[in-house]
Order: C-alpha cells, then sequence, then structure tokens
C-alpha cells in the first residue's frame, strides 16, 4: 500500500509514492503439538511477505509455553494490500501445509494472530456417527462426517468452516453410494487443500432416508403429490446433527461466517433455499444441479420476491445442458439472473458454471465438486485480535 506525495521541480510536479506507515506490530502465536516433533527438531522459524519477514530464509520464533510459540514482527510500513502471507517450518526446512497463511494487518494498534499449522499428513479421512434422531422428522439416519488433513496432526485446532452436505451416502463411500459411484469428496478436498487453492473444510454429510422427497422440498408439488418437510429437515440439521457433530469433533458452529450448506438436485434446491430463508445461519449455499422445477419453480417466482433477500450469502450455482429438462440448465440462468437483479455479482457473492455435456446424476456431480469448493472456500487474509491493554 502506498501514498501519493506531490513535489514541483523545475515546472514539472513528480508524485512520489511512498509507503503507508501503520505504526504497529503484529505478535504471531503458533500453536502445535509438542509430541508432534523430534527432538532433533531446530525449533519453528517463520518465512512470509512483508513485515520484515521473506521467504529466503526464517526467522526463529520463540518458545512462549507448553505446545505454543510466538513472535512479533514489525509492521509499520504495510504490507502489499494490508496482508502479511506467512509459513511456519520445522527447523527452517520442512514448510507448513496448505495455503499461505494471510492476516489482514489492522491500521493502528498491536494485535495478535493465531497460527495452527501441520506439516506432515496430506490427507484428509472420514468417519460416522451412527442412527442420530430427528424429533422433527420421527425418523433416525447416520451422517458421515470428513475431516481435513490436519486435524489428526494439528490436535489444538478448533476448525472454523463447516459444511453440511445431503445424501451423505453418496459423498465419500463407493460401497454405500447410489449406483456404487461415489463423489469422493475427500479426494477433491484433499488434493485443493494441499494445492493451497481453498482453505481446509470440516463436511458433515447427512444421508438420505426413506422420506428424501418430501425432507430436500420446502413447499407441496401438487404434480408430485410429496414435499413441504424440508423446513422440519433443516431444523433437524440445525438442531440435532450439528449438536452430535459438535460433541465428538472439534468443530465451531457458534458464526455463520463459518457455515455452508451444499447439495445437488432436491439437495440444491434445500441449499439454495436454505442460503435465501436461513441466512442467519448460513454464510454459504452451494446448489448443483438444482430441481428448481420443483412445484412450477416456486422458488424463483415464490420464495425470492416474497422472503427478505439474506444479507452476505454467497450462493454457489451450475447445471448441465443434457439429458431431461437438459438438467434445469434455462431454470438455472433464472435463479441467476433474479439474483444479480437484486444486487449479487456475479465472480463475487455468486457464481456459476455450465457443464457442457453435463447429465443429472453423480457422474457429472463429483468430478465438478472442485468448482463450488474453490469459489466457495478459498484462502483469504484473516483478521486479528487487538491487544486492548497496548491502546490503553
Amino acid at each position: 500500500l502506498v501514498t501519493g506525495m506531490a513535489r514541483l521541480v523545475g515546472g514539472l510536479l513528480f508524485v512520489l509514492l511512498v509507503p503507508t506507515v501503520l505504526g504497529n506490530s503484529l505478535n504471531l502465536r503458533i500453536h502445535y503439538p509438542e509430541s508432534q516433533l523430534n527432538s532433533s527438531d531446530a525449533g519453528l522459524f517463520i518465512r512470509g511477505d512483508g513485515c520484515g519477514l521473506n521467504w529466503d530464509s526464517g526467522l526463529a520464533v520463540d518458545k512462549s509455553g507448553t505446545d505454543q510459540w510466538e513472535i512479533s514482527v514489525d509492521c509499520a510500513v504495510a504490507p502489499a494490500n494490508n496482508t502479511l502471507e506467512f509459513k511456519v517450518l520445522v527447523g527452517d526446512a520442512t514448510w507448513q501445509l496448505g495455503a499461505n497463511s494471510m492476516v489482514l494487518v489492522p491500521s493502528s494498534g498491536d494485535a495478535t494472530f493465531d497460527s495452527y499449522p501441520w506439516f506432515t499428513n496430506q490427507n484428509g479421512e472420514y468417519t460416522y456417527i451412527r442412527n442420530v434422531h430427528s424429533k422433527e422428522l420421527g425418523n433416525s439416519r447416520d451422517i458421515v462426517v470428513y475431516t481435513p488433513p490436519s486435524y489428526l496432526e494439528n490436535t489444538l485446532k478448533v476448525h472454523q468452516n463447516v459444511l453440511i452436505m445431503h445424501d451423505g451416502q453418496n459423498l465419500f463411500n463407493q460401497s454405500t453410494a447410489f449406483m456404487g459411484n461415489a463423489w469422493l469428496c475427500q479426494d477433491t478436498v484433499d488434493l485443493l487443500v494441499m494445492e493451497g487453492h481453498m482453505e481446509e473444510i470440516v463436511i458433515i454429510g447427512v444421508d438420505n432416508s426413506p422420506d428424501r422427497i418430501d425432507e430436500l422440498t420446502y413447499s407441496v408439488d401438487p404434480t408430485e403429490q410429496a414435499g413441504g418437510k424440508g423446513d422440519l429437515y433443516l431444523d433437524f440439521v440445525e438442531n440435532e446433527v450439528l449438536a452430535a457433530a459438535k460433541a465428538n469433533y472439534r468443530i465451531d458452529v457458534s458464526s455463520r461466517e463459518n457455515m455452508g450448506i451444499l447439495g445437488s438436485s432436491l439437495g440444491g434446491l434445500i441449499s439454495c433455499y436454505a442460503g435465501w430463508t436461513r441466512g442467519h445461519v448460513y454464510s454459504r449455499a452451494g446448489c448443483m444441479s438444482s430441481s428448481f422445477w420443483w412445484n412450477s419453480q416456486d422458488f424463483n417466482s415464490t420464495v425470492i420476491p416474497n422472503r427478505s433477500p439474506p444479507t452476505n450469502v454467497t450462493f454457489y450455482l451450475d447445471s448441465g445442458d443434457q439429458g431431461p429438462g437438459a438438467d434445469d440448465k434455462e431454470e438455472t440462468l433464472t435463479v441467476l439472473s433474479d439474483l444479480e437483479a437484486r444486487g449479487w455479482t456475479l465472480g463475487q457473492d455468486v457464481f456459476y458454471y455450465l457443464d457442457h455435456g453435463g447429465m443429472h446424476s453423480e457422474t457429472y456431480w463429483g468430478p465438478r465438486f472442485h468448482y463450488p469448493m474453490s469459489d466457495l472456500y478459498p484462502p483469504k487474509p484473516h483478521k486479528t485480535t487487538v491487544n486492548t491493554a497496548a491502546l490503553s
């Protein structure tokens, strides 16, 4: 970040670009289990871009407590875009995995940022919670939870990004998937995380039930003679599913900023409905090959115009263009146009992808799952905690 300073020399006006001076320091607090380090490891180091750091050689980070290291860096000269990028290294040799850590440097005052790096594990895993009961729906089902690569290595980290997905049987496991064709979400997310194209997330997959059509639709479709339990299903997700997941995994589900919901077909429809009507719960909604045809397209004709637009909710929409109904391509474009007309901006808070040749099946949803992941969960700068004692 630079500011301009004008000077008149020999009748010519020159503008000098000088760095913005912030006059603050940033305390980086690193959390990592000492039990994961070998006795021969030569401590932790940090490299980066800005605030006196560079990518060629690291600064040693001081041990400040059990499983904790700290270093204070001088950010008097603002880094590019007021964002410090850095990585932690073991022995200034073994690099932190995943995307660079990115921190928004405050314009004034001293601040602290807590970092939870990992160095070895490149794969996440999925596990099950069996027979989660729904008092709203009067039935029970399994939920399947994917935890990202750092989860088992850095056990100090509480994971912020949580994504609800529907039809859990189809997400990870070929043996439970419809027609044996799973999305293999774990492979997609692992690769994107390791390549630095997305943040780590925890995925909570909710198995469908014999009442799938009713549960994933928010209104009765007279033609289908079905539907209308969608709000009860979403209540179940918020009340019982999240509670069960929180009791068994290190996740934070207290903030809407970290919560997303995504699905395909009717799962895409209920995800868009949740994003539009429950913006206090979800900040991101992924709607793949959504069944926007449901009940005479009432999501676009009734829900959007008659319910208050949510604030700060990002939508991802996609479809194919082949098969019955061309995979609702036109209906999806209609929803996209309606969102844009109400203030959403393509490429910023609404994303769209057309899968040319794509049809309505897991065969196409799994291979393009990387699009909503990189659009909804890109690496981004994180805020710091201002040190109030330093301001007093």
